[in-house]
């Protein structure tokens, strides 16, 4: 569903742009970048607006869950940026590898587990 040329051209860039300097400390570069397409920066951000203010997870635990998805990724940008708001959020160092460990845990252990089982297939013919 698309909004109408009227409500697309109507689309406040800067105030969303502010929004996230305010959260973030600074533009990241995908909103840069999405910022050439209002309808898209929108779509975008009203979808993280809505799971970042919601409060079942406190904010820092959703900078932890960032960051270690971000390390599991191999995303640096994301990491940094999360990094940087979780130190923010008044977390530690050791708080900060922690996630990063765990995130990435999750990574090779499914790609252990993967491997494991096409392995026991193949010795099993």
């Amino acid at each position: 569903m698309r909004g109408t040329a009227e409500e697309n051209s109507n689309i406040d860039v800067e105030k969303i742009l502010d929004k996230i300097d305010n959260y973030f400390g600074f533009v990241p570069k995908i909103f840069q970048v999405l910022s050439k397409n209002p309808p898209v920066l929108k779509a975008y951000f009203d979808k993280m607006e809505v799971m970042m203010v919601d409060d079942v997870l406190p904010p820092l635990t959703k900078e932890f869950v960032s960051i270690g998805a971000a390390a599991a990724l191999g995303s640096p940008h994301c990491l940094n940026t999360h990094l940087e708001v979780a130190r923010e959020l008044g977390a530690s160092p050791e708080q900060l590898l922690l996630a990063i460990v765990l995130g990435t845990t999750i990574t090779e252990t499914t790609a252990l587990s993967k491997s494991l089982r096409t392995y026991e297939e193949f010795v099993s013919k």
